[in-house]
């Protein structure tokens, strides 16, 4: 049975309705409401260190992600962190993970979805949103990546493809690996349409995918897309795989 004092919570956002709205469906699903706050800021002084089960952070895309949920660490070091986000983003989820949390979900789901994905990262397993799962089958589905899967990827594509590809499965936009590469964006776009092409898959989601399916290490963080789900949200992943 999960009861209010097995999970105390955190929530953070900046939309006072929003807070509301998840306030009373997080009560209703058996979580216990410590605070709840528009910044992270609000709950830094000292009164507030509870160390509660988990913080939940509704994502500003305003927000510096990365930053936002090291601040939270910082302020909560024990506490397992989840994100709420509006919409599905590869490079915001590894921005994410790369950070520490323990769960980011797309608000694209029911109440009794989000309770049990939230009962999943509270216990410490690994919550990702199911449109990366749905990038997995339409991976697997394609029949020019079974030929790439085949081949050694150093043939497959140039040094400079290569150093794109690391970065690009490091969740950065096309922007800051032209930065790293010190080469013009537009030319980044070429390396990444050519990488896709080359690897049979669609979008970066895909490639990223490609790489774990096939080991690749290209210093990128690495997933475990073959887990269960709960009603749209892939879980529980165990944090020994996650690592």
């Amino acid at each position: 049975m999960f009861k209010h004092d097995d999970c105390s919570l955190v929530l953070i956002g900046q939309n006072t309705l929003v807070r509301e709205g998840l306030r009373r469906i997080l009560l209703d699903g058996g979580f216990s409401l410590e605070h709840s706050a528009a910044s992270i800021e609000e709950l830094e002084d000292p009164a507030f260190l509870s160390n509660p089960r988990l913080v939940v952070l509704d994502w500003s895309k305003s927000d510096e992600l990365d930053l936002a949920v090291a601040r939270i660490r910082s302020t909560f070091p024990s506490s397992h962190v989840v994100v709420l986000t509006d919409d599905f983003s590869y490079e915001a989820m590894v921005k994410a993970f790369n950070s520490g949390v323990h769960g980011f979900i797309v608000k694209r789901m029911g109440c009794e979805s989000l309770v049990a994905s939230l009962r999943l990262a509270a216990v410490g397993e690994k919550v990702m949103p199911s449109q990366l799962a749905s990038q997995l089958g339409e991976v697997v589905l394609n029949n020019s990546l079974s030929e790439a899967k085949t081949a050694d990827l150093a043939e497959l594509l140039s040094d400079r493809e290569l150093e794109t590809m690391r970065y690009l499965l490091g969740g950065n936009p096309n922007k800051v690996i032209a930065n790293h590469l010190e080469v013009s964006e537009a030319t980044v776009k070429v390396h990444v349409k050519s990488i896709l092409r080359k690897l049979g898959v669609r979008n970066r989601t895909q490639a990223a995918i490609w790489a774990v399916n096939n080991g690749v290490e290209l210093g990128s963080p690495t997933y475990t897309p073959d887990v269960p789900f709960v009603d749209g949200y892939m879980a529980p992943m165990s944090s020994h795989a996650a690592r």
